[in-house]
């Protein structure tokens, strides 16, 4: 459960209260003399611009964590080393797996599983 801070009640109170005088004001006073058809253009483009720019965002960061992906180095152990691994860390009581049958994941899932088993053991 996330705690909000004093700012953030702060501003939700703020936004709230903007929102509720919006509501209430006449038409006429939010258009500000234009026509719906020209705001709810206007804001479309927005929309459009805000949605594009989050996807270049998006696309920037996965480009980013897959250039990380490939500088790693790979995984210099066999599947049946990464299955044992795998077999001692589930007796671990610091570590808790969904209940599945080793033998029944498919070896890039138990070469996944492995490195992000090490990556928690990493300081």
């Amino acid at each position: 459960m996330s705690i909000k801070s004093r700012y953030e009640i702060q501003l939700d109170q703020l936004l709230d209260a903007w929102f509720e005088e919006l509501q209430q004001m006449p038409a006429h006073e939010v258009l500000a003399g234009e026509s719906p058809g020209t705001v709810r253009t206007r804001a479309d483009a927005r929309l459009a611009r805000a949605t594009q720019e989050a996807g270049r965002r998006r696309l920037v960061a996965a480009r980013a964590h897959a250039a990380l992906d490939r500088a790693r180095s790979p995984i210099a152990v066999s599947i049946e080393e990464a299955r044992a691994y795998i077999a001692r860390v589930l007796q671990d009581t610091n570590y808790t797996l969904a209940a599945r049958q080793l033998e029944e994941i498919p070896d890039e899932e138990i070469l996944r599983l492995y490195e992000q088993l090490r990556e928690l053991e990493d300081p």
